[in-house]
């Protein structure tokens, strides 16, 4: 039986210049993310060694549990989706007030 899925979650790890500002606004950075790209989830994790240090780096996770509790990867996403991502991204306002939230 071959069970597929899209991706659905992803990883975003901020620049390491813009880490800080990215921490301090991580609720609100989500909140967008998911709006802007309505049934994916996003999670902002802090600095890794993973990607360029000058640009946001976006994470597909790629694997889920079946009905059957095994191991299954799901579907690569396009390319374009990950630039769109990151596009997302770098247009977010990581200074904007509170109540201007996107």
């Amino acid at each position: 039986m071959t069970t597929e899925r899209d991706v659905i979650e992803f990883i975003i790890v901020p620049p390491y210049e813009r880490r800080v500002a990215v921490a301090a606004a991580k609720e609100r950075f989500e909140h967008y993310l998911g709006n802007r790209f309505p049934g994916l989830t996003f999670k902002v994790a802090a600095f890794a060694p993973v990607g360029d240090e000058d640009e946001f780096c976006i994470v597909p996770i790629m694997n889920f549990l079946d009905d059957e509790g095994r191991s299954r990867m799901c579907v690569e996403p396009k390319r374009w989706v990950l630039q769109d991502i990151a596009q997302a991204c770098k247009e977010f306002d990581l200074h904007g007030l509170r109540h201007f939230a996107a």
